[in-house]
């Protein structure tokens, strides 16, 4: 499939009564989305759009992460590899190498990290709950904002693009944001912001997003998330998009 730059479609300064109106419809959409770590593909409906409430200039201020802390969610582990795709490495592996780029990327401009896990392995250990555990990981901790990074899959092996999942209020800001940065820096293809019935987004405390970087169902796509350099800059979009709603929205 044919990449196009999508138009950005941002809203970190929307009308509260829009907002609203967006996350009861989005509700409304999407009642049968399920609850476990990975939506079925087609399902978790896009956010009613596209909506542009409040658009203008965003601000880009780095130092707006100095002290922040951020939970970075590598996606899988263990003996959970995710999905394997017809690319050279499973989901597991690419998503660690991403959070692990974003966490010296944000230190370097002043935040703190905490990843749900930092190797491969199952958090909270090979007999527990992988979902409850990085819960419990963000929930005990500070942690401003919590991002959850994962690679799609869909059995039409043409689609390709990224797409960031919110469940409800201020995650739907963090999604917009990170959505921004990852598309504007990979230049993949916008498959747009969604809400999503993930264990993780709707029960962490702090607001919350889930991105799906790309699709490992697409040689192509599968092929660019198993090199380093487009690791890398996965992660840059993704520290990008912290950088935008930090800026506009902290």
């Amino acid at each position: 499939m044919e990449k196009s730059r999508p138009r950005a479609h941002v809203v970190l300064q929307a009308n509260p009564l829009v907002t609203v109106l967006l996350l009861l419809l989005s509700f409304i959409f999407n009642l049968s989305s399920p609850s476990g770590d990975r939506l079925p593909a087609g399902q978790g409906g896009h956010a009613p759009g596209p909506v542009e409430v409040g658009t203008g200039n965003l601000r880009w201020d780095p130092e707006s992460l100095q002290g922040r802390v951020i939970v970075v969610d590598p996606g899988h582990g263990g003996s959970n590899p995710g999905t394997r795709g017809v690319g050279p490495q499973p989901e597991k592996d690419i998503v660690l190498a991403v959070a692990w780029d974003l966490k010296g990327m944000l230190e370097y401009a002043g935040a703190k990290v905490i990843m749900t896990r930092d190797g491969d392995y199952s958090p909270g250990g090979k007999n527990a709950n992988q979902l409850q555990a990085r819960v419990k990981t963000a929930n005990s901790s500070p942690g401003d904002v919590y991002v959850s990074i994962h690679n799609d899959w869909n059995n039409d092996s043409r689609i390709t693009g990224t797409t960031s999942y919110f469940y409800s209020g201020e995650g739907y800001y963090l999604a917009e944001a990170l959505q921004k940065g990852i598309v504007e820096e990979l230049d993949s293809r916008s498959l747009g912001v969604r809400w999503g019935n993930y264990y993780v987004l709707r029960n962490t405390k702090m607001p919350a997003a889930l991105v799906e970087l790309g699709f490992l169902s697409n040689k192509k796509e599968a092929s660019l998330l198993g090199t380093r350099s487009y690791q890398t800059k996965a992660a840059r979009g993704i520290y990008n998009g912290l950088v935008y709603y930090f800026s506009n929205r902290g």
